[in-house]
């Protein structure tokens, strides 16, 4: 069986209004771990005029000791497609249609979609 294919990076946009005014938006899963029991995965996106400052919160679960990272920078939407520019490497995460976040390539398809493995929305703020 082959894996569907991935949404469209220039496509229309899908809706959610926090992402296209000030406010903000949160996401959260468990994400799959090569050498730990998983890892709680936290997106904030904000959105504040010209900016859009992102916080990345991953806590690695483990038997002997969680090991938390927090990383923030800018983020900017190409279609379905959501790109963290921070202090490390680039990421990339997929807008499904039910609005949750599939972790994604450097070409923007969704890895782990097929586990499960996504983000789910959280919390949303709008400012006025």
């Amino acid at each position: 069986m082959q894996a569907p294919a991935p949404p469209p990076a220039s496509g229309p946009a899908l809706p959610l209004p926090q992402l296209e005014s000030d406010g903000a938006i949160e996401w959260q899963g468990v994400l799959t771990c090569a050498d730990c029991d998983g890892i709680d995965t936290r997106l904030l996106l904000e959105r504040v005029g010209d900016s859009r400052p992102f916080t990345l919160t991953e806590t690695f679960l483990a038997a002997d000791g969680d090991a938390r990272f927090v990383e923030s920078g800018q983020w900017r939407r190409e279609g379905a497609l959501i790109r963290l520019q921070g202090q490390a490497v680039p990421r990339v995460y997929v807008l499904l249609q039910d609005l949750h976040l599939a972790p994604g390539d450097s070409r923007g398809r969704p890895v782990g979609r097929d586990d499960g493995q996504t983000l789910a929305p959280i919390g949303t703020q709008t400012v006025p």
